[in-house]
């Protein structure tokens, strides 16, 4: 860059004296065709003018602005072009523009006229030949020139500037009518030319200032980008790592082994979520945590992105208790965040130096177990190494059914007799898991009838006779509990078979104790991915089948027409009043606009009956929520909405239908409609009785509280009818 610099600068001593020259000879060849004696005078004013001219020019220093240049060039051709009208016009390099710069007496219908009459002049770069403008030449018609004889003026002398950095322009000089100015032409162009060499010169001095200047930025916002992270704005995986190697090396070197803690996180269930909404919607959820991460963490900490959607965090000083503190913090912070679609949780991992390790790589790893250990054991929690607690979000958000412990509930159900008993049941309590065995199949449908699990695992061994078709007894309770089929035997068609039959996967023994929570957490994780695909895909359809069967309902008993609309808008007020999620939301809004679509198999003779129905309609009535479910369950969206419907009737202390399901073995979703829909029964008119009041039909409800519904489900529902005026003020006291 120098070299160019000076470079410039030798050309523009160059041009400077050779235009001197230039003009000398030309001078003198002019000089010759007239008297001797005026030769002397002329070349003697014309060298004074042209050193007064490179005495300006060369008062410019290395560093002189384009500004003061031009300004300086303005001076010098006033003086050597014996006219206080100059006008310097330049093409702005970068932007394209026309610049002028002109002595004050230039107004601006001079520039204007200039322009109109010589503009090819300034802007094309073939015109290298001084041009005068004369008044009596160009004719007493043209406007322009007209304008020019009103401001005095009546020649224009103008000469191009060029140069081979993008300077362009001309210098104009403006006089009255009737003054020569051939003997100015020669200065003009000395001039002219001595101001190209001073313009490029100083351009070339500006634009090199400012590449530097941009280099300068450019460097610093490389400088910044190497050590964040693009789309979070926390430290990169480069400076984690190298924050790392240095406090390790820090720690180390100190008296004392001082500690710090490092702690990996992952976004739970990051790729379902990102693959289903979309990668801007993943990107919102990245940036989102980050934010929470950094808020979260003490002056001094650092957080980074570890890579995709796991994070890393290096809190300087902690120990164990004190990093498990401000991970909680963060971990119930970012799962009460505003999401677009649903809930966002995290599972953490915790490490300490040097208690856990003093190598940085083996402190990583060990880091990172313990969040592979929370992610496989529940989610949404913390694990810290070595250690067998756990911090668990015990609000249950994140859909899954989680103990207060955050425990996977698993019913194990083989014969005590059998070859390797127990080892299923051991490894799984090993492993963090609350187990239950059951030495049949009978024993494990009663367990079922009052219990609710998150797996399954069913012994061929345990079936009457190894008959695969009992595993439809254990399917059809509860449909979206996953059942994994064990067996020794390697047979294709026993396999098949047992998918048929309900099952969601088979184990082989001899199998891999390791491989065991893994397979618990697939099939958990496969299950709740098909509740979620109602609300992902194949809405339309869904929506459209919803609305085609409940007209379907409505045409079939016309006592009960818009029964289905009015239970759906009760549960899902209750529910906005319960608080419940999203998905779970969907999913009873589904199912309570179907929850009677089995009464389709029903005669008319049943449903339009004036009078109590007898045994044998009753016990077909009693069948309506299976038939639901059968009909329901045949759409793949709606599978676990089917479950809803099929216990919709059941009741807590266990007298209710089909299956006699007690307490929490009833799905919550079902325990809310059948509130709802036993109020809207109550207080609508039947072919047998009257309709009852809101409050007499709210009384009933309150009496049975405990016994068949569900106390706080009774309770909202009170709150949504005070809110809605069906109960008056001073009722309040029964509806709370």
């Amino acid at each position: 860059m120098y070299a160019a610099i000076c470079r410039s600068l030798f050309v523009t001593l160059s041009i400077g004296l050779c235009c001197i020259c230039l003009t000398i000879l030309k001078l003198r060849k002019h000089d010759s065709k007239d008297a001797h004696e005026d030769y002397d005078e002329a070349a003697a004013q014309a060298l004074c003018k042209l050193r007064q001219v490179f005495a300006v020019m060369s008062d410019f220093g290395p560093h002189a602005r384009l500004s003061d240049v031009k300004t300086g060039i303005l001076s010098a051709a006033q003086n050597a072009l014996d006219t206080d009208l100059v006008a310097l016009f330049t093409i702005d390099p970068c932007l394209g523009g026309i610049e002028c710069v002109c002595t004050d007496e230039v107004n601006g219908s001079l520039q204007t006229a200039f322009l109109n009459l010589a503009g090819n002049l300034v802007t094309d770069r073939e015109c290298k030949e001084p041009l005068v403008i004369d008044s009596t030449s160009v004719g007493p018609d043209n406007e322009t020139m007209r304008e020019l004889i009103g401001c005095g003026v009546g020649i224009i002398l103008a000469c191009p500037i060029r140069s081979e950095v993008g300077a362009s322009g001309a210098l104009a000089a403006f006089y009255p009518a009737g003054q020569s100015v051939n003997s100015l032409i020669h200065l003009a162009e000395a001039v002219a030319a001595q101001a190209s060499a001073m313009i490029s010169y100083a351009l070339s001095i500006e634009q090199s200032s400012n590449l530097l200047d941009d280099l300068a930025g450019a460097n610093q916002e490389l400088s910044v980008q190497a050590t964040i992270d693009g789309l979070t704005g926390l430290a990169n995986h480069r400076t984690f790592q190298q924050t790392l190697h240095e406090l390790c090396r820090y720690a180390s070197s100190t008296r004392g082994n001082r500690k710090f803690c490092l702690v990996m996180a992952d976004v739970d269930n990051f790729k379902n979520y990102n693959d289903t909404y979309g990668h801007q919607a993943g990107d919102v959820v990245l940036m989102t945590v980050a934010r929470v991460m950094n808020a979260k963490v003490r002056q001094g900490d650092l957080a980074a992105r570890y890579g995709g959607e796991e994070f890393a965090l290096l809190l300087k000083g902690a120990n164990k208790e004190e990093a498990q503190a401000i991970a909680d913090r963060i971990r119930s912070s970012v799962a009460t965040q505003s999401y677009d679609r649903g809930t966002i949780t995290i599972s953490m991992g915790i490490a300490e130096y040097p208690t856990d390790s003093n190598d940085m790589t083996e402190l990583i790893e060990k880091a990172d177990r313990a969040l592979y250990h929370a992610k496989i054991t529940g989610r949404n929690r913390i694990v810290v190494w070595g250690s067998s607690s756990a911090t668990v979000n015990h609000d249950n958000t994140n859909g899954s059914t989680l103990m207060g412990d955050g425990r996977k509930k698993v019913l194990v159900v083989e014969n005590p007799n059998e070859q390797h008993a127990g080892d299923i049941y051991n490894t799984l309590a090993a492993q963090s898991c609350e187990v239950r065995a059951a030495a049949n199949s009978i024993e494990a449908v009663e367990i079922l009838r009052t219990q609710v699990f998150d797996i399954s695992f069913v012994s061929i061994e345990a079936l009457p006779d190894r008959n695969l078709t009992a595993l439809s007894d254990l399917t059809s309770i509860h449909p979206q509990m996953p059942v994994v089929l064990v067996t020794e035997s390697h047979l294709l068609e026993e396999s098949r078979v047992a998918l048929q039959r309900g099952a969601s996967d088979v184990l082989l023994r001899p199998f891999n104790p390791m491989e065991l929570p893994i397979l618990v957490e697939r099939n958990v994780e496969r299950c709740r991915l098909e509740r979620e695909r109602m609300t992902q895909k194949g809405i339309g359809l869904v929506l459209q089948s919803i609305d085609a069967l409940v007209s379907a309902i409505d045409a079939k008993d016309h006592y009960t027409a818009g029964h289905s609309q009015r239970v759906t808008g009760l549960a899902l007020a209750i529910a906005d009043e319960l608080n419940i999620p999203v998905q779970e939301r969907s999913a009873l809004e589904f199912a309570s606009r179907l929850h009677d679509i089995g009464k389709l198999i029903l005669p008319d003779s049943a449903l339009n009956k004036q009078t109590q129905l007898n045994d044998q309609e009753w016990a077909a009535m009693r069948q309506h929520p299976v038939a639901g479910c059968k009909i329901v369950g045949a759409i793949d969206e709606l599978a676990y909405v089917s479950t809803i419907i099929r216990h919709h009737h059941e009741r807590l202390n266990g007298t209710g239908y089909p299956d006699g399901l007690r307490g929490e073995a009833i799905p919550y979703p079902s325990r809310i409609i059948a509130v709802a829909d036993a109020y809207e029964a109550m207080t609508s008119e039947r072919s047998y009785r009257a309709k009852r009041s809101p409050l007499e039909a709210f009384d009933e409800l309150t009496q049975n509280t405990g016994t068949f519904y569900a106390h706080e489900i009774v309770k909202a529902l009170g709150k949504v009818l005070m809110a809605s005026g069906e109960l008056c003020q001073r009722n309040d006291r029964r509806a709370a």
